[in-house]
């Protein structure tokens, strides 16, 4: 398997990460309210819901920042163009930065955050401090998680892959759809 391939199949998996916490977070915390919240809210799993809201938050943010670490022990988009180009795959790389380059300014926000907020905690500053800095909506960071995977899967097809990164709803539709169920069981008992 070449550098490239490699690389590529360690964001792809960090990319689907991405997609499947952001989404099910997404369905979670707006998607759901306010009619699922009698659900979400019985003593039985209320515990459930907070962890889960919490945990698909900060996995989104580590998956989509690992995607973009630039630590040369660890596969990530820069890693990712060398590679191309060293495997002959020039034009490949260059789309690769082309279409990644308008995101910059997001990309930088996201590590910011990913840096002070979910992998260390900054005492230098208040964590609504920090996100008021960064200034990022979760319609930014879906387009951020959706730009970069369909990169990924260009790259992926480029190299004749067929596995591609799907797109969420999926797991919205899941999500919602396990909510529906456990609010049936509740009206039903």
């Amino acid at each position: 398997m070449s550098e490239a391939r490699k690389i590529l199949d360690d964001l792809m998996e960090e990319g689907s990460a991405a997609t499947a916490h952001f989404h099910t977070w997404w369905a979670l915390r707006n998607l759901a309210l306010p009619d699922f919240y009698e659900a979400m809210n019985d003593y039985t799993y209320v515990d459930f819901f907070h962890a889960s809201n919490s945990g698909h938050y900060k996995l989104f943010f580590l998956a989509l920042s690992k995607i973009f670490d630039r630590d040369s022990r660890v596969s990530g988009i820069s890693h990712l163009k060398d590679a191309l180009r060293q495997d002959g795959y020039h034009q490949l790389a260059v789309d690769l930065e082309n279409k990644l380059a308008p995101l910059q300014s997001l990309i930088v926000r996201v590590m910011n955050i990913r840096s002070r907020t979910i992998v260390h905690n900054d005492r230098t500053l208040s964590r609504d401090k920090i996100y008021e800095i960064n200034g990022i909506t979760p319609d930014e960071i879906r387009a951020l998680i959706n730009s970069t995977c369909e990169v990924l899967n260009t790259v992926a097809l480029g190299l004749g892959l067929n596995n591609v990164i799907s797109e969420g709803e999926r797991h919205e539709k899941a999500t919602l759809a396990m909510l529906e169920r456990l609010l049936d069981g509740k009206t039903k008992l």
